[in-house]
């Protein structure tokens, strides 16, 4: 795991020339409000966190609190009105190649078999070639797909369909994830197994992940840290390191650290809402 160079509350330390260089994903003081028919909607308040080179941090809180929001302006695909997002030590609005993005639908091309929908980036990019269709083959025996490469998507099930998603993600090799919430639509035990096949293809590939939930027991079992979020607007309220080994099997669900940590983050969240409506902030 590359070198801490985020303080206790997740924002970073040192030079900026240093953290650049440590840091895949880096928010800082950032904020976004919606212009919205009934006025302004502040959805991100001057929310701040790191996600160093390789490492996995998961983004966790109740809906409405600004967690796909962050992911979106990560991606570039939304502006925002303060602060700065740095993807792989640039500014996220320029757009990067190495960054692949998973959302919740796999929206897999439904004329096109899965080989080809997991190719669909190489083509894109104009680097089709033996050695692209060789990596397809091999990512999707690593999730789990051997003998689908000629199936169509509407032949799978959804948790299929999100396996081939993930392969199409990964295919072109890029050093950022950036995933909001892939497995929610998901029956509980094909989304375990599903996390315990991302959680391998973390420790494999080594890339960097940022990961949107609001499964609680999820992002402590994928995460290295967990960015606890508070709703409305949405502002970081905690930054939890795991400290659970890897590599993690389903087994590291049923361990006692895990349940602490699941409880610690639910307790946090549940204290603040107390607070926030004795307050009535």
């Amino acid at each position: 795991m590359p070198t801490k160079v985020t303080n206790s509350s997740g924002q970073s330390s040192g030079t900026e020339a240093a953290a650049a260089g440590a840091l895949a994903v880096s928010v800082k003081d950032l904020s976004k409000t919606y212009n919205t028919r009934r006025g302004p909607v502040e959805a991100v308040r001057r929310s701040s966190f790191d996600v160093r080179r390789g490492e996995f941090v998961a983004l966790v809180g109740p809906s409405g609190c600004g967690k796909s929001t962050i992911l979106k302006i990560a991606a570039g695909l939304i502006p925002f009105n303060e602060g700065t997002v740095m993807v792989g030590g640039e500014d996220a609005r320029s757009g990067r190649r190495d960054v692949g993005i998973m959302f919740q639908a796999p929206v897999l091309l439904p004329w096109r078999t899965v080989l080809d929908n997991v190719l669909l980036p190489m083509e894109i990019f104009g680097l089709t070639s033996s050695e692209a269709k060789d990596r397809a083959h091999e990512l999707l025996n690593t999730v789990g797909l051997r003998g689908f490469d000629d199936k169509y998507p509407w032949e799978l099930s959804g948790g299929m369909q999100q396996r081939a998603s993930l392969a199409r993600v990964l295919v072109y090799e890029p050093g950022i994830l950036l995933m909001d919430e892939p497995f929610s639509a998901l029956d509980e035990f094909t989304r375990e197994h599903l996390n315990v096949e991302l959680a391998k293809i973390h420790e494999t590939y080594g890339r960097s992940v940022l990961y949107v939930t609001h499964n609680i027991q999820e992002a402590v079992f994928l995460a290295d840290r967990v960015v606890v979020m508070k709703p409305h607007p949405g502002e970081v309220l905690d930054v939890v390191d795991t400290n659970l080994p890897r590599p993690r099997s389903l087994d590291v669900l049923l361990e006692e650290e895990t349940t602490r940590l699941v409880t610690g983050i639910r307790r946090k969240l549940y204290t603040h809402e107390l607070k926030r409506g004795r307050h009535g902030d």
